[in-house]
């Protein structure tokens, strides 16, 4: 069942339908592989089908579902090794780009960084919902690209495994590491970060987003074995 329907306000059907899939993928109401239908949609919504395609398009754009002739529409599925090489690919980007950046950080930069750290160990102290995980985690790796002139680099980096932590296989990630195991990982990113030594940021952000590729490759189809 997908609960209740909202309501939408006219002029933004297509944006609002896309949000409201996006939520049940992340939700895991629409699973992974699961076929999406038009007509039901546009029948369960109270809107006619055009926005509802348009809302498809995007977030086929986006990588959410895919669209083949005679198969229709379903959420994405991914294979182990497709999920590990975008994490491996995340890894790179974040690692250049930080490293690429960090002597320019401003003490400011430096104490902004701290303020993040400090808030994510107040929040994996006393978890009360494993969706404050994604916040914190959405910032503390948006700070630390946030001397980063680069903006292609950035939102690459951003981007390379975003629609897997953030949707697709976003029940999985919320609770495939502790609260502790998640601090420490982010902790020893920071201690790297206060060394200010480019090299070994670089080297701990690829074994940190190489980990978490080996890990949610587990989910793929068919589970990869990572080296």
């Amino acid at each position: 069942m997908l609960g209740a329907a909202p309501t939408f306000t006219k002029q933004t059907y297509s944006n609002q339908v896309a949000s409201y899939i996006r939520t049940l993928i992340r939700k895991g109401t629409l699973e992974i592989g699961a076929q999406i239908k038009e007509a039901f949609l546009a029948e369960r919504l109270g809107i006619s089908r055009a926005p509802i395609r348009e809302a498809l398009q995007a977030l086929a754009q986006e990588g959410l579902i895919t669209s083949e002739p005679q198969k229709g529409k379903h959420v994405r599925q991914m294979t182990g090794k497709e999920i590990y090489d975008s994490y491996i690919v995340a890894g790179i980007l974040e690692g250049a780009g930080v490293a690429g950046s960090l002597p320019s950080w401003t003490e400011d930069n430096m104490e902004t960084f701290r303020g993040v750290v400090r808030e994510l160990e107040r929040a994996t102290a006393s978890l009360d919902h494993p969706d404050e995980l994604a916040d914190i985690d959405e910032r503390f790796h948006t700070t630390l690209l946030m001397a980063c002139d680069n903006t292609r680099l950035v939102e690459m980096a951003r981007t390379s495994c975003a629609t897997i932590s953030k949707y697709l296989y976003y029940q999985h990630w919320i609770t495939m590491f502790s609260p502790a195991e998640y601090a420490a990982r982010h902790l020893a990113i920071a201690e790297a970060v206060a060394s200010r030594d480019g090299a070994h940021v670089e080297s701990v952000l690829r074994d940190h987003y190489r980990e978490t590729g080996q890990r949610m490759a587990e989910f793929g189809v068919p589970p990869y074995e990572t080296r």
